[in-house]
């Protein structure tokens, strides 16, 4: 009768334990659901932050060959002969010369 006692409130503690669990284990998978949303928009944020420094790095760049590039341009030079001349991209030739239009545009 005592072991059946004993028995008894041995299952009961460890009923109790394994709910007690359960719920924290409902908890935890809630946790890990939140950091992962997290760390996804850390790594999106790496991402943009890494583009953005691009697109100033080239900025900086084109500001650079600006004079020369507006030089050839009032010449008459075309885009693919002012890059090869330079050495730059026509792309980015045609940044440098949108860059000038706007730059005129808010001065005027």
């Amino acid at each position: 009768m005592i072991y059946l006692e004993i028995l008894m409130g041995s299952f009961v503690s460890v009923l109790i334990l394994l709910i007690v669990l359960l719920f924290k284990n409902r908890g935890l998978k809630t946790e890990i659901k939140k950091l992962r949303e997290i760390l996804a928009l850390k790594d999106s944020t790496i991402d943009n932050f890494e583009a953005s420094r691009v697109a100033v790095k080239d900025v900086i760049e084109s500001i650079s060959s600006h004079d020369e590039v507006m030089a050839l341009v009032e010449e008459g030079e075309s885009r693919a002969t002012i890059s090869k001349k330079l050495g730059i991209p026509e792309n980015k030739i045609e940044l440098i010369i949108k860059f000038d239009k706007i730059k005129k545009e808010k001065q005027g």
